[in-house]
């Protein structure tokens, strides 16, 4: 009884994947199949079984996710053109335990057979369902003959699938992309052949995780026009904890500034400095912290400060984390909105009495607010 294979039925009807593999059981023995059923399994079975379970989950997660990004690519399927990911791991996941329990193999979804399956017609999620209750069907009936089959004959068939499958124009693009891309490139699959998916996967994730911080720290530049008594500081780019370190650099207080500091006039004669962020976008908690110093130098010097176009997740997290009671915000129509990768404290919705102080746009040019 090829009980596996139900398991997979089931997920493939829950999520609609696009292929999966599954393994004929001649005669099928819970006892056999899985050892441990009706005990709890050991630490030594679980200690041993975790690391290949976590490997196997992550490749199998990951797998499936690009055969989605690709077929819907090709057939443009689901809401606006996007395959339902969730689901799709769901259902994974689900077919997945319940063909464990039932002393099944795992599987997930095969960018090869989906492509096979795209070529031939098959493009609605009905077409992975037919081809699960076809194979059930063919191996319930034929299933010894199926078994004689020589492996070797498999072989023709499976390199006419990798020569299909296999992106052919991505080795002209080692020439025409940077160094960091290729070098990428080389490292994943150098990996791939040698260590194994897994790792050549987190290892490019890795990799482009640390070129983009690099590049979208070294993007980040800064603007400045002095009129009237306020200095406008523009910013373009993303900041975040890779960039921290430049935004400090260029939101510093410049010598005019620590000379009006030590001047006479600062008693009669504000000085104002807006910090405009409507180029700049604020991802996470070190650039709020990176905004927060700078405001407090500006501050200590006896400056007037202007925080301009931010949007309202950022400004909500810079009144929790300033001290100061006179931080000011130029709340505009066309501010940004986005959200912050921090946590924003409970109950912080409207600032409180004295903390902040609106700058409308009328008030510009008053020369201080």
């Amino acid at each position: 009884m090829p009980v596996p294979l139900l398991a997979d039925v089931v997920g493939a009807f829950d999520g609609g994947a696009e292929s999966l593999r599954v393994a004929f059981l001649p005669r099928y023995d819970a006892g056999a199949a899985v050892p441990w059923l009706g005990r709890a399994p050991s630490r030594a079975l679980v200690a041993a079984a975790l690391p290949c379970a976590v490997e196997l989950a992550a490749v199998g997660l990951l797998q499936s996710l690009l055969t989605l990004q690709l077929v819907d690519g090709l057939t443009r399927d689901g809401p606006d053109g996007r395959g339902r990911a969730s689901r799709e791991c769901r259902a994974l996941g689900a077919g997945n335990v319940v063909a464990g329990l039932l002393g099944g193999m795992g599987g997930c979804g095969l960018l090869g057979q989906s492509l096979v399956n795209l070529s031939s017609g098959g493009a609605a999620r009905a077409s992975g369902i037919f081809y699960v209750a076809f194979v059930a069907a063919a191996l319930a009936a034929g299933g010894a003959l199926l078994g004689a089959l020589p492996v070797a004959a498999l072989v023709g068939l499976m390199l006419a699938v990798a020569k299909h499958t296999f992106s052919w124009s991505s080795l002209r693009l080692l020439g025409r992309c940077r160094a960091a891309d290729a070098a990428t490139i080389v490292l994943v699959s150098g990996l791939t052949a040698t260590r194994g998916l897994a790792l050549a996967v987190a290892s490019g994730i890795v990799a482009t995780c640390v070129r983009f911080a690099y590049d979208s720290a070294n993007d980040l530049y800064s603007s400045h026009e002095a009129a009237l008594g306020v200095r406008t500081v523009d910013l373009h780019g993303t900041l975040f904890f890779g960039s921290a370190a430049a935004f400090k650099d260029h939101a510093a207080p410049t010598d005019r500034d620590r000379a009006y500091a030590r001047s006479w006039r600062r008693r009669w004669v504000k000085r104002v400095v807006v910090l405009d962020f409507l180029q700049c976008r604020v991802c996470d908690a070190s650039a709020i912290a990176a905004i927060n110093d700078a405001v407090d130098a500006y501050r200590d010097l006896g400056l007037t400060v202007v925080l301009r176009h931010l949007s309202r997740d950022a400004a909500l997290l810079l009144r929790a984390a300033s001290a100061r009671a006179d931080v000011v915000f130029d709340e505009r129509d066309d501010d940004p909105s986005y959200y912050v990768a921090a946590t924003t404290p409970d109950g912080l919705g409207q600032p409180k009495q004295g903390q902040t102080v609106v700058v409308e746009p009328a008030d510009e040019g008053k020369g201080a607010p």
